[in-house]
C-alpha cells in the first residue's frame, strides 16, 4: 500500500509503498477513507521540540471501513464504518480508568492514518452512525480535544469565553461553546487569515491581537472573560491569558507547546487564577463528536478547507506548516485520483 512517511526535518513527506497492515489480536484494519493533519504532525517534524524517528508513519485523525478483523474480535466486522483511537491503553491500569489511554505505561500506538489502510484497535473504535459520512468521521477527533476542553471548563451558557487561537482546536472549542448555549464568545487572533472560517462557524466577535485588544474583548464580551482557552500552543499564549481572563477566572491550555515558555506564577497568583491542561479526550468524548457531527455536520465541516490525494499531501503539507495553505483542517483521501 501506500503511506506517508516522515525523513527528516527539512524534506517533504515521502509517499512510499509499504506492507499492508494485518490485524493482531483484538484489532482490525479500514480502508482509509479520510485523515486529517494535526499541529502536532506539524511540529513533531519541524526540529522544534521533539521529533519523529526517520521513517515514522504519520496520521492519527483518520476514519475508514473495516476490511479485515483479527483474533478474538467480537465487536467490529468487515464493512462496518469507523473512527479509531490512535493511543490505546492496556484497560486494566489506574491510569486507564481516568479514561486518557496516553497515560497508561503500556499503551500501543494506532496511527499511521496517512496511508492506503490503517490497523486499529476494537477497544479503540468508535462506530459511527450511518448518516455521518467517512468525510465527517474524521473530524471526530480534532472535534474531541475541543469537547474534552469545554468540558473541564464547564461553561454556563452566562459565561464570558474567549478563546486564544482560532486554528482547528480553537475552532473545535467554539462548535462546543455554542451547542452548549454559550453566547458570549470572542477569538483572538494574529491574523485575520481565519476570519471566515470561524465566522462560518458561529463566531459573532474575531478580534486581531494589538495593544488595545483587551479593551476590546471587554468591550465584546460585556465584561473580562470568566473562561480563557489557550488553543494557539505558542510560547507567550499562557501569559497572555492569564493577563486576559478576569480574577479568580479559569483558564484551559489545549495548545500543545512543545518548547520552553515562560509565564509569572504570581500574576496568576495574584488573580486568583484557576490554570488548567486537557490532555486530549476520552472514548465517550469520541462518541458523543460522532453524534454531534452527525446531527450538526454543516458547521463542524466549515472547518475544512482543503481536502487532496495522498499524492498531493506532502506539498499541501509544506503549505499547511509556512501558512499559506486553506488555514482550516487539511485532510487526505488516499484514494483521490486512484
Amino acid at each position: 500500500m501506500k503511506a506517508a512517511l516522515f525523513k527528516a526535518v527539512g524534506e517533504p513527506l515521502a509517499i512510499e509503498d509499504v506492507p499492508d497492515p494485518e490485524p493482531g489480536e483484538g484489532e482490525a484494519v479500514i480502508r482509509v477513507a479520510r485523515c486529517g493533519v494535526c499541529g502536532t504532525d506539524l511540529h513533531s517534524t519541524s526540529g522544534h521540540g521533539y521529533t519523529l524517528p526517520a521513517g515514522a508513519q504519520l496520521g492519527h485523525e483518520y476514519a475508514g471501513e473495516v476490511v479485515a478483523v483479527g483474533r478474538g474480535v467480537r465487536r467490529l466486522k468487515v464493512g462496518d464504518r469507523v473512527a479509531a483511537l490512535p493511543v490505546v491503553g492496556c484497560g486494566e491500569c489506574e491510569a486507564c480508568r481516568t479514561g486518557i489511554d496516553v497515560l497508561c505505561s503500556r499503551w500501543r500506538g494506532y496511527g499511521g492514518g496517512l496511508a492506503d489502510y490503517a490497523r486499529i484497535s476494537e477497544r479503540g473504535a468508535t462506530l459511527l452512525p450511518q448518516t455521518l459520512s467517512l468525510a465527517d468521521g474524521a473530524l471526530v477527533e480534532p472535534f474531541a480535544v475541543g469537547r474534552r476542553g469545554v468540558r473541564l471548563a464547564d461553561p454556563a451558557p452566562t459565561d464570558r469565553v474567549l478563546i486564544v487561537g482560532p486554528g482547528p482546536i480553537g475552532l473545535s472549542v467554539l462548535f462546543w461553546l455554542r451547542r452548549a448555549g454559550v453566547r458570549a464568545v470572542a477569538l483572538l487572533a494574529s491574523s485575520d487569515r481565519r476570519r471566515p472560517l470561524a465566522e462560518a462557524m458561529g463566531a459573532e466577535h474575531f478580534l486581531l491581537e494589538s495593544d488595545a485588544a483587551q479593551e476590546e474583548i471587554t468591550a465584546a464580551l460585556g465584561g473580562a472573560p470568566d473562561i480563557v482557552f489557550e488553543c494557539a500552543g505558542v510560547p507567550g499564549t499562557i501569559a497572555r491569558s492569564i493577563a486576559l481572563v478576569r480574577p479568580q477566572g479559569r483558564i484551559v491550555s489545549l495548545g500543545f507547546c512543545m518548547v520552553p515558555d515562560q509565564f509569572v506564577p504570581g500574576m496568576a497568583l495574584m488573580k486568583d487564577v484557576a490554570l488548567r491542561f486537557s490532555l486530549i479526550y476520552t472514548r465517550e468524548d469520541y462518541t458523543e463528536c460522532a453524534a454531534a457531527l452527525d446531527a450538526d455536520g454543516d458547521r463542524a465541516r466549515a472547518m475544512v478547507t482543503d481536502t487532496v490525494s495522498l499524492a498531493d499531501a506532502p506539498a499541501a503539507f509544506e503549505r499547511l506548516r509556512t501558512g499559506t495553505g486553506g488555514g482550516g483542517k487539511l485532510l487526505i483521501d488516499p484514494w483521490l485520483g486512484r
